[in-house]
C-alpha cells in the first residue's frame, strides 16, 4: 500500500499484538511512543481516551488492538493469519476473540485496577478473589479446547493466537497457568515463533 502506516504504542501491552502481527506479516511501519503519551492530547485526536494502541494510516484512524490486527491483515490478504469476512475461520476467530476478552481479560483487566488501587481491605480482597474465580473459569474453557490441538484454530498459527495469546502470558504472569498444561504447552509453541513480541 501507498498510504504510511503509523502505530501509536509499544512495549508490553495490548499495542504488542499490533507489534507481532506488523512482524508476522512482514509491513512497514512507524512507531510512535514517548514516556507521557498515554493521556495526552495528541493521542486523544486518535483515540477519545487518549490510549494506545491507535493506527492512523492518511486520514483513517483506529483504536483498540483487535480491529488495528484485523484490519492489517484485511488490507494485506492475511498471509493466512486471518480467513476473509465470511468465511467460518473469521467467525471463529470473532467468536474466541471476544470469548478471550469478555472471559479473561476483562477479569484480569479489573483485578489489576483493584491492585493499584492498594486498598486492604476486606471488600477489595472479596472483589480480588472474585475475579480471578471468574478468569479462571475462561481460562478452563481454553484449556479444554487446547488439550489436543495445537493452535485455536486447529494445527495453523492465526491472528487469533496473537490476540489470545497475549491474554494468556497475563494469564500466566498472574500465576493462573500452574495447573493448566495444555495452555502451558499451548504458551510454549507461541513464544517459539520468530516474530512474537510477548515478554516472558
Amino acid at each position: 500500500m501507498n498510504e504510511e502506516i503509523t502505530i501509536y504504542g509499544s512495549g508490553g501491552n495490548r499495542a504488542a499484538r499490533v507489534a507481532w502481527t506488523v512482524d508476522e506479516l512482514g509491513l512497514e511501519v512507524s512507531y510512535r511512543h514517548y514516556d507521557g503519551m498515554i493521556g495526552s492530547d495528541e493521542l486523544r485526536c486518535l483515540h477519545p481516551q487518549a490510549k494506545i494502541p491507535a493506527m492512523q494510516i492518511g486520514d483513517f484512524v483506529l483504536f483498540e488492538s483487535a480491529p488495528i490486527c484485523q484490519h492489517l491483515c484485511d488490507i494485506t490478504l492475511g498471509q493466512n493469519l486471518l480467513a476473509p469476512q465470511g468465511a467460518k475461520e473469521r467467525s471463529l476467530h470473532n467468536q474466541w476473540v471476544s470469548f478471550a476478552q469478555s472471559e479473561i481479560e476483562a477479569y484480569l483487566w479489573h483485578g489489576f485496577q483493584l491492585g493499584r488501587l492498594g486498598l486492604a481491605n476486606s471488600k477489595t480482597a472479596a472483589a480480588l478473589a472474585l475475579n480471578r474465580q471468574l478468569a479462571a473459569a475462561g481460562l478452563d474453557v481454553l484449556e479444554q479446547h487446547l488439550t489436543d490441538q495445537d493452535f485455536i484454530l486447529g494445527k495453523q498459527f492465526a491472528l487469533t493466537d496473537i490476540i489470545v495469546g497475549w491474554t494468556t502470558n497475563w494469564s500466566r504472569k498472574s500465576g493462573l497457568l500452574e495447573s493448566r498444561p495444555a495452555l502451558q504447552s499451548y504458551l510454549a509453541r507461541l513464544f517459539d515463533r520468530p516474530h512474537i513480541a510477548l515478554t516472558w
